[in-house]
């Protein structure tokens, strides 16, 4: 096994800013991702810790303006649907939150990624 590497306070540092600035996306690039930066960051993301190694993920890329407007609009019978289980003030608050920025990329961003992870599994009442 390789010898950990040495975490350097700039390291950190960075690291710390990295995980603070990444954590919701408001706004998205008008250029497309240069040529192999999709793939190496989907590589990096499947080394990705998960218990048991069992990688509860699957990344699907969509570039087709035809199955992204598909998914959009599933999403949003789906967002529709989750709605209706709300009442006043929360059906309010959950009405207003901004779910998807499908519309708002510039340019109908060309590539799109999501990360689908499949539903948990059922435990049996009580916990384990």
């Amino acid at each position: 096994m390789p010898s950990p590497p040495d975490f350097t306070d700039d390291f950190r540092s960075g690291l710390i800013t990295l995980l603070r600035w990444r954590r919701d996306v408001r706004r998205f690039e008008p250029t497309a991702l240069p040529e192999g930066t999709l793939e190496r960051l989907l590589e990096l993301a499947s080394t990705a810790p998960s218990v048991g190694l069992s990688q509860p993920w699957r990344f699907v890329v969509v570039e087709s303006l035809k199955r992204r407007t598909a998914v959009r609009d599933c999403f949003e019978r789906c967002n529709a649907e989750a709605l209706t289980r709300f009442s006043g003030e929360r059906a309010a608050l959950y009405a207003r939150l901004k779910l998807a920025g499908l519309d708002e990329a510039p340019c109908q961003a060309r590539i799109e990624v999501w990360v689908v992870a499949p539903q948990p599994p059922t435990y049996p009442s009580g916990g384990w």
